[in-house]
């Protein structure tokens, strides 16, 4: 009777890790830093994979924002000197990022994992 008690445990045991596993998936597929170019130059994003963010570019230092996951294409970016977020859709390939905005005033990035 134990031993079934014990089987029974851990196979609940295993059950659970196993679906905490799959609900991690991958994690924020954004998390790290990301250098590249856009239409004014350099840039660099640091994705903390918390929903904070920090972009370094030409004209800024290191100007720091949040970033919201909204699919597995889409992210929304709120720096704190923008007026407005601004939802990218992204694409990840390898080590390459692309973000593109979703308005044309906006500056489009290709970035190379770091």
């Amino acid at each position: 009777m134990n031993t079934k008690k014990f089987l029974a445990a851990l196979l609940a045991i295993v059950m659970i890790c196993a679906v905490l596993t799959a609900c991690g998936g991958e994690g924020d597929a954004l998390k790290g830093t990301w250098s590249g170019t856009y239409q004014d130059g350099e840039a660099s994003w640091e994705f903390d994979g918390n929903g904070n963010c920090k972009l370094t570019n030409v004209f800024l230092q290191e100007q720091p924002g949040t970033y919201t996951i909204k699919s597995d294409t889409e992210v929304e970016i709120n720096m704190d000197g923008w007026d407005a977020p601004i939802t990218y859709t992204y694409k990840i390939e390898g080590d390459k990022l692309t973000l593109t905005a979703d308005n044309p005033l906006s500056p489009n990035y290709e970035l190379q994992k770091n």
